[in-house]
């Protein structure tokens, strides 16, 4: 299947090429810039909300590839809704028919030397923290980050070191899968390692313990740069250094791996852990609520945004569920307050983690019953059920004489 503008009357991107169009500059026929660079930013992502990927190419990087497929019809000398659609074709179709290559992603990660885990595996991808520097061998490194100058915090140069090596068919598309990964694995370590609540209200510091470093690098097999690209965090906040001496929490996250590799819908659940941990990331505490939010949204009522129904299932995991189920209200009620009058309040932060505890319950209750439900929505069946034991006796004793009736 190809890659299509979306079929809403709403959307219009030949709109947005317009203005990408009269912001652009052109060098030599070939070097493609634009000024302002905010507005081309602004006008990508408008754009980018128009295409349609469709769900074999989730592993390509989609705004790398639709920023080339512009400047190639910007140098083609013809910047048209087909002609940007036809480009794109072209980039994804050379991509895919790309032979695959090793690469490997360096960054960096807040934890001490004592962390328990050296090296980790998630899909496609092998995770290495390492105890001192990168090999030699991947020197090129630090003379694309001393691009970065005086923008880099030196308060993270004592982070751990970390290579996430992957098979891949561009340097793009590792990236993006070695995020992937690493961030999956971050939620797991951030389920035992984050904080359940905090005394010192510390707002614009991201509620995540383990977090990744400033600069991120991609390297061909050779160790040399793939690409004179840099990915950074331009709102990076640095952290202290995660540790635990308690063998619970190695225990518990290599547990919930496990559990993970088994779970017959882990895709959803996978999705779920990016969303929660990408929140946590998050140094605005409104945002992070708002994505926490949805992180809840995509296993509880992942088709239709039914809060009813959300605050009903996840206060069924408690044994005091008229009690939960008024404090997910509470949060219910403080989330769309925010989302539509653009309130906030000084406990935002103690609402994330309140948010946080119901989204940790909910991971824990999906991983402990692996092998009793086949999909999601199966196991949104059983959140369905009433509560009191009576009522489930009487709708057991309703079913088996169903089932006689009906054989």
């Amino acid at each position: 299947m190809p890659v299509n503008w979306k079929k809403n009357k709403k959307l219009k991107p030949d709109i947005i090429l317009k203005k990408i169009d009269s912001i652009k500059k052109v060098s030599d026929g070939e070097v493609v810039r634009y000024s302002p660079a905010f507005e081309f930013s602004e006008a990508m992502a408008a754009l980018h909300s128009m295409i349609e990927f469709p769900p074999g190419m989730m592993g390509l990087d989609h705004e790398y590839l639709l920023d080339k497929a512009v400047s190639d019809a910007i140098r083609a000398g013809e910047l048209t809704v087909q002609a940007v659609e036809k480009a794109l074709n072209a980039l994804v179709k050379n991509q895919l028919a790309a032979r695959m290559e090793r690469f490997s992603v360096l960054t960096s990660i807040s934890v001490q030397r004592q962390f328990p885990f050296k090296v980790v595996h998630i899909d496609k991808v092998r995770i290495r923290i390492l105890d001192g520097n990168y090999p030699q061998k991947y020197a090129g490194r630090r003379n694309l980050v001393r691009r970065m100058g005086d923008r880099l915090d030196q308060k993270s140069w004592n982070y751990r070191n970390v290579i996430a090596y992957v098979e891949s068919k561009s340097a793009e598309q590792a990236v993006g899968e070695c995020f992937r990964a690493m961030d999956i694995q971050r939620a797991i370590w951030g389920l035992f390692a984050n904080s359940s609540w905090e005394m010192l209200d510390d707002s614009w510091n991201p509620i995540n313990k383990i977090r990744l470093g400033q600069v991120h690098t991609v390297h061909k097999r050779t160790g040399k740069p793939a690409t004179d690209k840099m990915w950074h965090d331009p709102n990076f906040v640095p952290n202290k250094l995660f540790s635990s001496n308690s063998p619970n929490f190695s225990k518990n996250c290599k547990w919930v791996a496990s559990r993970l590799a088994e779970c017959r819908y882990s895709d959803t659940v996978k999705e779920a852990l990016l969303r929660y941990v990408r929140a946590l990331d998050e140094r605005d505490q409104n945002t992070a609520l708002i994505h926490l939010w949805s992180a809840l949204e995509s296993l509880t009522v992942p088709l239709h945004a039914d809060y009813d129904l959300l605050t009903r299932r996840c206060s069924f995991l408690f044994r005091e569920r008229d009690y939960h189920h008024q404090v997910l209200e509470h949060l219910r009620e403080y989330r769309n307050q925010n989302i539509h009058s653009g309130f906030q309040s000084e406990r935002v932060r103690s609402n994330c983690f309140q948010l946080q505890y119901y989204f940790i319950n909910l991971i824990v209750f999906h991983m402990k019953n692996v092998a009793e439900f086949g999909t999601l929505d199966e196991a949104n069946q059983f959140l369905d059920l009433p509560h009191g034991k009576r009522t489930l006796e009487n709708r057991k004793r309703l079913i088996e004489k169903a089932i006689k009736f009906v054989s």
